[in-house]
């Protein structure tokens, strides 16, 4: 590569348009519903997060962008319009069953990044078929001579409890890893970029014995690496939540993008980009918090309450 290239993942954190969609559960983010989600509103968070990616990297854009909780392709639409990124962007994007209206997407830049192939692979919980969640995005990617499998989730939260839903995210970690088994089937060098926000940490069982995510380079054919490890052991996060950081956006790879020719990725780690623009100091705390767009209803009109996480892609 000539340049550096990096890759991103970015939770939204409820990025909603302001018209209403029956087939969605958008009522809170409309300009008479309880969060008064407004035009002006919704202006002011796509400019925001427009800003955040752009501060990622000096001067230019990641290639290859990961993002939770956007509501549909109009969202996506409005930003990739947004004049930083020069009309070289598209997006890849599936409309999933999740009850709140929320989905995954890739961000790719058209000049550098080739779209192979795409799918959206659905979570499935046994004996539950009221069950429904944001479905896992597969992307096959071609940038420079380099075959490139890219992943995207948004597994269940814990909002009702971690034991009660850890099953879901077991389950979530179970799908991705049979497809990611496919694929290193086929080609045991296949170079796997998994990103997302987990709802789960690094040590959690869902992805370190499920996903089989390891927190070393020394990995197996059907294991990965966890690049999200070393900032979890410093106690960093990309969110705080119950007055604890948490390191619940993650990048993991494949055997195949540590080691051989081409693209690879060369750090131990990723890097939370705690931008100051994406903080808020929190005097009550006396620490400096993600500032997000609402908190029980109230409008704080921050970006995310997510930071992004990024990892630079190096060859040989």
């Amino acid at each position: 590569m000539k340049e550096e290239h990096t890759i991103a993942f970015y939770n939204l954190e409820n990025f909603f348009d302001t018209q209403d969609d029956p087939k969605k559960n958008d009522n809170d983010y409309l300009p008479n519903g309880s969060n008064h989600w407004t035009e002006n509103r919704y202006v002011s968070k796509l400019e925001h997060i427009t800003a955040a990616i752009a501060s990622i990297q000096d001067n230019k854009l990641p290639i290859a962008i990961g993002v939770a909780e956007i509501e549909n392709a109009t969202v996506l639409k409005d930003l990739i319009y947004q004049p930083v990124f020069k009309g070289e962007y598209g997006y890849v994007h599936f409309d999933s069953p999740d009850r709140r209206g929320i989905d995954v997407a890739l961000l790719y830049h058209q000049k550098v990044v080739e779209i192979l192939a795409s799918e959206k692979i659905p979570v499935r919980l046994n004996g539950n078929s009221h069950f429904a969640t944001r479905d896992i995005l597969y992307v096959k990617t071609k940038i420079e001579n380099d075959i490139i499998h890219f992943f995207v989730n948004h597994w269940p939260s814990r909002g009702e409890g971690i034991l009660a839903s850890n099953p879901k995210r077991i389950a979530a970690a179970n799908c991705l890893h049979q497809k990611a088994k496919a694929i290193l089937s086929e080609d045991v060098d296949a170079k796997i970029v998994i990103m997302g926000d987990f709802n789960d940490l690094p040590i959690s069982k869902s992805i370190s014995k499920h996903l089989h995510a390891k927190s070393h380079k020394n990995i197996g054919t059907y294991e990965f690496y966890n690049l999200a490890t070393i900032p979890y052991n410093k106690k960093l996060g990309s969110l705080f939540a119950k007055k604890h950081w948490l390191m619940f956006d993650q990048i993991i790879i494949s055997k195949g993008m540590l080691n051989g020719e081409g693209i690879k990725i060369t750090s131990p780690r990723l890097t939370i980009h705690g931008d100051k623009n994406l903080l808020y100091f929190d005097h009550q705390a006396g620490i400096y918090k993600p500032n997000r767009t609402y908190s029980y209803h109230t409008y704080h009109g921050g970006t995310s309450d997510h930071l992004p996480v990024y990892v630079a892609l190096d060859k040989n």
